[in-house]
């Protein structure tokens, strides 16, 4: 009787168990594949799945929107009045509007970006600020670690903010105590072991940002690795994207960073943080946006941007990005956009450093390519992010066109209305091709199974 009793109520708790997975999958803006996926896998293994779900599923916190946009909004967007479509959809969001008086110089090559930091951090005087990803622990990360060392040395203010997943296991904390030890600031932002409801494992901090003395600003795709960046060339170093940006865009940055810090910081060290004094910038042109998304903004800031501009494309998008893993609603719009007459360019790397998602972003990538997509394969390893729609607006950023990135991850995209940056971005583009190759081998039988399989763990990519 007793046994019938606690399988009784063992059979209940699972049923409520399994009712409020379903209610948290069904809830909120989600595609209905993202969806339909997670509750097969639920269904098909649930002792597996519906952990899996509450720990990687959630991608929206409300209380962390609210806790961060107490530093997000530093100006009135009513003193700028939208002039583009793009523009008018981001204010709705509650992003800063853009700014002029800027200067940027593309990173596009390893040696410059390491050697353009690894200047910035000697040259300043009062403070180095750094988001990034990932910092792993080679000549590279140990370099960028032992100057930021003895700048905090010399007084400095040195804050460096990482992510959980990307850094806490590539680089030893043993290596980051001299640089706390001279007096910098180390944090970790969204750490795995947390409070209940401070965060969820899915949600990583992807940007990348470094911000020296309120002066100039580095941002994009790189992370301080050897694989991205290095003190000398090397053939087999992947192709990336960032840029040095001078003028007031480097104030909206600094806004997103003191965001994060203030997230990941402890009370004290974020009462003990300085704001650096904003430099007045040299006299520049390019008119830039700096677009913060993530689990910390309203709604789904970059994936309605870029889902407007293909709808809003008229003559030609070509899209830059190591992943292409993409919802229905990103296809259908690919497409009606080749069937208007839009010419689609996709440059994506022949082979990329994860198999899965290359075997998941196959099927899409077939079905642009019969429509009449322009899908160029790069012969190595490419992680730059890039987006360029009608000559007029051109992208560059820490966010892949997957899904990861458009919904789960902190994001920072710099959008550039000017043409001359644009005529950048778009001559960098074109020289990507001459090492690309639009060739595809015909799909064997096996490989289209292993790409239909491959869709089971969409949505956890």
């Amino acid at each position: 009787m007793l046994t019938l009793t606690i399988l009784h109520i063992t059979g209940i708790f699972l049923f409520i168990i399994c009712f409020i997975a379903f209610v948290f999958v069904t809830r909120g803006r989600r595609p209905i594949s993202n969806i339909l996926a997670w509750l097969f896998f639920m269904f098909l293994l649930p002792y597996i799945g519906i952990p899996l779900f509450f720990i990687l599923g959630q991608r929206k916190l409300g209380w962390i929107v609210d806790k961060k946009r107490l530093l997000f909004n530093k100006r009135d967007n009513e003193l700028h009045k939208p002039n583009k479509p793009l523009e008018h959809l981001l204010n709705t969001f509650g992003v800063l509007p853009p700014t002029n008086n800027n200067t940027i110089r593309l990173l596009s090559d390893g040696v410059d970006a390491y050697q353009t930091i690894m200047k910035k951090i000697e040259q300043a005087k009062d403070s180095i600020l750094i988001s990034t990803y990932l910092i792993n622990n080679d000549a590279v990360g140990c370099a960028v670690v032992q100057a930021l060392t003895e700048k905090a040395k010399q007084g400095l203010q040195v804050c460096l903010l990482l992510d959980t997943i990307g850094s806490l296991f590539k680089f030893p904390h043993r290596k980051l105590r001299p640089l706390r030890n001279a007096g910098g600031c180390v944090r970790y932002i969204m750490p795995l072991l947390h409070s209940p409801f401070r965060g969820r494992v899915n949600l990583r901090d992807h940007r990348k940002i470094m911000i020296f003395d309120g002066r100039d600003a580095i941002m994009g795709g790189m992370n301080l690795a050897m694989d991205y960046m290095g003190p000398t060339a090397d053939s087999k170093r992947w192709t990336d994207l960032s840029m040095l940006i001078e003028g007031n865009a480097v104030s909206d940055l600094l806004s997103v960073f003191e965001s994060d810090w203030k997230f990941a910081a402890t009370n004290s060290e974020f009462k003990s943080y300085t704001r650096p004094t904003l430099q007045q910038p040299a006299a520049g042109k390019a008119i830039l946006q700096m677009v913060a998304s993530g689990p910390d903004t309203i709604g789904d800031t970059l994936y309605d941007a870029v889902i407007s501009s293909i709808y809003a494309a008229k003559k030609s998008i070509t899209i830059i990005t190591p992943y292409f893993i993409i919802d229905n609603a990103l296809q259908k719009a690919f497409m009606i956009a080749i069937r208007r007459g839009v010419k689609v360019t996709l440059i994506i790397p022949k082979v990329s450093n994860h198999r899965i998602p290359d075997l998941v972003r196959a099927i899409s990538i077939r079905k642009l390519r019969d429509e009449g997509a322009y899908v160029h394969r790069y012969n190595k390893m490419i992680h730059a992010k890039s987006m360029i729609f009608d000559e007029s607006v051109a992208i560059v950023g820490s966010a892949n066109l997957d899904l990861r990135s458009l919904l789960l991850n902190f994001e920072i995209s710099c959008f550039m209305y000017s043409k001359p940056e644009i005529d950048k971005v778009i001559q960098w583009a074109n020289n990507l091709l001459a090492d690309s190759s639009s060739h595809f081998e015909k799909t064997s039988l096996t490989r289209m199974l292993l790409e239909d399989a491959a869709q089971l763990v969409k949505p956890l990519l």
